[in-house]
């Protein structure tokens, strides 16, 4: 066994068995040599012995009701029933600079800065420059919008 290990572990073109004499050892329990040989046996059968045969996954139960699904487009109508009083950006809770408005992370970072940005702390205030800056800098050297 020991010299048939070896022969294969030489002929995989793993190294020398001097360096590592437990690279056979490792391939044996990894179930690599075990393969080979059961492939090497089934070639010469002409008929595999087994096969695996995976059963389709079973349907996973989904609950319909959950609260995200029972309350999906609840709002989309608020205009209609409720005489247009309320727009639907107005019940969107988040914070101030971003309720009702879309944009990238650039402009997102300089709207929070004009709108909140007297009021931060030093250190986020500097990260949020930073942050401005390298953006800045990373869209104006790639992208479709050049």
């Amino acid at each position: 066994m020991a010299g048939l290990l070896g022969r294969l572990a030489a002929a995989c073109g793993l190294c020398e068995r001097s360096f590592f004499p437990s690279a056979a050892q490792r391939l044996y329990s990894t179930g690599l040599l075990r393969n080979l040989d059961e492939r090497r046996r089934m070639i010469g059968k002409g008929v595999p012995n087994s096969f695996r045969i995976k059963e389709p996954p079973l349907p996973k139960e989904v609950d319909r009701w959950t609260k995200k699904r029972a309350l999906f487009g609840v709002y989309d109508y608020i205009g209609i029933l409720g005489d247009f009083r309320a727009h639907p950006k107005d019940l969107i809770v988040g914070p101030v600079w971003l309720r009702g408005w879309r944009g990238n992370e650039l402009q997102r970072c300089i709207r929070k800065k004009k709108m909140v940005g007297d009021r931060m702390f030093a250190d986020d205030y500097h990260n949020l420059n930073k942050r401005i800056r390298f953006l800045y800098r990373r869209l104006n050297r790639t992208g479709k919008h050049r």
